[in-house]
């Protein structure tokens, strides 16, 4: 079971990365890397140089993105996790919340 940090936050290392963390009992701590191209092309988004923007859309889109990490580590259990386009197709957000 993950259970999400309160916040997502910015990757200083990587241009228009968030991250979002989740504990979870097996690997504690989970890292999700939601790269400039899901923030692009899956929430409509992203900007390179602002990085408090692409933070602020990932908050208001947490619902759909929490529901692509639990897909994404049901399918591929690891410490760390890029999420991928194919993450976010066929979310039941009524079933994810």
């Amino acid at each position: 079971m993950l259970t999400f940090d309160d916040r997502f936050v910015s990757d200083g290392g990587i241009i228009g990365c968030v991250l979002l963390w989740a504990d979870e009992p097996r690997f504690e701590r989970v890292r999700f890397t939601i790269r400039s191209v899901i923030l692009q092309c899956v929430l409509r988004g992203a900007n390179a140089v602002h990085d408090e923007q692409n933070v602020a859309l990932c908050e208001n889109e947490r619902p759909q993105i929490e529901a692509a990490c639990r897909g994404a580590f049901a399918k591929r259990p690891s410490a760390n996790i890029d999420l991928s386009l194919v993450d976010f197709a066929n979310i039941n957000l009524t079933a994810a919340v």
